[in-house]
């Protein structure tokens, strides 16, 4: 990692936290482990992902549940639903921070759309009175590996 991704990432780091005690909650080692891990790599992320992200050490995965439930009331963490029964969880606002996901059908991997071409259907969606904030636009479809090694139409 870079000095000034560093730098960038203790910055965003220094105003989630500021954000956090604005909101009255508490600054915790597993609140700060779990912003630093989602600032480290984009998610969405399960809650098991980001509690083998955090190390056992500073704390257990009842901690870990709890932590994103408080973040998330506050709106520092935003749940992601994919239609397949698992929330995922990203930062709920990374200023100038636009994207979408792509989610294979079969093994369930999301990757981030960033910079994508989609902003025409952010538009069609405020025309039709959908809010800018809460939209999440996901996308199926197969991730390469998994269709060569399985049958489609099992």
């Amino acid at each position: 990692m870079g000095k000034d991704h560093q730098s960038a990432t203790h910055f965003e780091l220094d105003h989630l936290i500021s954000e956090a005690r604005k909101s009255r909650l508490r600054i915790t080692e597993p609140r700060v482990a779990i912003l630093q891990a989602l600032l480290e790599k984009h998610g969405p992320f399960t809650i098991e992902e980001l509690y083998k992200k955090v190390t056992r050490k500073v704390c257990d995965l009842a901690t870990v549940y709890r932590s994103i439930g408080s973040m998330e009331k506050v709106g520092l963490i935003r749940r992601c639903e994919f239609g397949d029964g698992t929330a995922r969880y990203e930062l709920a606002a990374r200023e100038n921070h636009h994207h979408h996901h792509v989610i294979c059908k079969l093994c369930r991997k999301v990757e981030v759309l960033d910079d994508c071409e989609l902003q025409e259907i952010d538009r069609f969606a405020k025309r039709k009175g959908f809010p800018k904030s809460p939209i999440l636009w996901s996308f199926s479809a197969f991730v390469q590996p998994v269709v060569n090694n399985r049958n489609l139409f099992e």
